[in-house]
């Protein structure tokens, strides 16, 4: 019988490497989180530039399961998204409110962010002539020097407050330094923050959701815990404060792994990958694994970096390539094509871990999380069970596309 009489069942298919998300790393880092802050004080997961690479639909359908109370998002399309698949927590837009956003922060009940004065009132203005409600959440620059307005500027934020329409809900900043103890400029910028807080007190505007506790804040800084916090990195599983593994007991939700392709012995004098930067000094036993740079695999130095396989150490041989690197398996017993290889996680060995990796690239966790590939297949640990992507939507009950949810 051809193929085309009996198809493969595709649900079968083999995947050269695949993302595992763990939901149940999420849930326990936000029982965490939840321990350290009071019991009135709101969570917000950020899931911007999707979940940086976790996947925002799972890890949003999966945080309201969990009692996660806000999500965040960068651009008025990513909060679009989740309320076209059915998320109905609140979502704030941290990034800055412009007005051609104005109908789409209305029609999908998105929290704007509110980073100057004109735009309040021109937003104001609008809310008035349509007879739509929208929520804000006043952004205060107290020194990051990037959205905001400035925490001097008390009048305009009172007058802000005081608009008709729009309603002021919530009161935020950014912090720096917060992942760097000790740095002044952090405490500086909580005493310019709690400054306007107190100012609008006194005026009896203060809003409902003053938040600035990014993760390093949470963990650092429990007096700007304040009414909501916005741990990032530490809800994924991270540690915000670098390269050393987590003094508290968070797990990294993603995890990155490859198949074994080609084994093949590589003689004295011959060199490996583009380049030729490793040459061999004696025989060894080469395996090439299906990752590389095209996966999101960051290409780096040569003859840098390691995988684990069968919980052996496996260094990388030269370059990494788009789709392929090739690393020293001489000391792995009984290996087999197919073979599993660890390539990005901490939970095996901290040398593989997100942080140390990040380290070793002079960049961060969540610059490798959010580049990884879309052609990677996805894996999500849900109540104990490796599931797919289909038995997941049903596990959540995730809910169909709709072009307009509110209609």
């Amino acid at each position: 019988m051809s193929l085309l009489q009996n198809p493969p069942d595709l649900s079968n298919i083999t995947h050269p490497n695949w993302i595992e998300i763990n939901l149940d790393a999420l849930q326990n880092n936000v029982r965490y989180i939840r321990s350290l802050i009071p019991k009135s004080t709101k969570i917000l997961l950020p899931v911007k530039a999707d979940s940086y690479g976790h996947g925002s639909l799972a890890c949003s359908y999966a945080a309201k399961a969990f009692g996660v109370d806000f999500l965040g998002v960068a651009h008025i399309t990513e909060g679009i998204l989740l309320r076209q698949y059915g998320i109905d927590l609140d979502i704030l837009v941290l990034g800055a409110c412009i007005e051609e956003d104005f109908p789409y922060l209305t029609d999908f009940k998105l929290t704007a962010s509110i980073s100057d004065k004109d735009t309040a009132i021109k937003f104001d203005r609008y809310l008035k002539k349509t007879g739509c409600s929208c929520k804000a959440h006043i952004k205060i620059d107290s020194g990051m020097n990037r959205y905001g307005i400035k925490a001097n500027q008390l009048e305009d934020i009172l007058e802000i407050t005081e608009l008709k329409h729009l309603q002021i809900e919530g009161m935020f900043t950014h912090l720096a330094t917060a992942d760097m103890p000790g740095n002044s400029n952090t405490e500086k910028q909580i005493s310019r923050f709690f400054s306007v807080i107190d100012f609008l007190n006194s005026k009896n505007k203060r809003p409902a959701i003053c938040h600035c506790a990014n993760s390093p804040g949470v963990l650092l800084h429990p007096s700007c815990h304040l009414d909501m916090v916005r741990p990032g990195l530490a809800l994924y599983g991270y540690n915000p404060m670098g390269a050393t593994p987590p003094t508290c007991p968070i797990k990294p939700i993603m995890s990155i792994k490859a198949t074994v392709r080609t084994i093949h012995e590589v003689p004295a004098g011959d060199g490996v990958s583009y380049g030729q930067y490793y040459v061999a000094e004696k025989p060894i036993k080469v395996a090439t694994i299906a990752i590389g740079y095209g996966d999101g695999y960051l290409r780096g130095e040569y003859n840098s970096g390691c995988v684990y396989i069968k919980n052996h150490q496996c260094p990388i041989l030269g370059r990494v390539c788009m789709d392929a690197t090739m690393v020293d398996v001489s000391s792995v017993p009984d290996l087999q094509i197919g073979d599993t290889v660890d390539v990005i996680n901490g939970d095996v060995n901290f040398k593989i871990s997100m942080e140390m990796i990040a380290e070793e690239h002079h960049t961060i966790p969540y610059e490798i999380t959010s580049r990884v590939a879309r052609r990677l297949y996805r894996k999500y640990l849900w109540k104990n069970q490796l599931m797919r992507w289909d038995d997941l939507k049903k596990e959540l009950k995730i809910k169909e596309f709709k072009e307009y949810p509110f209609r």
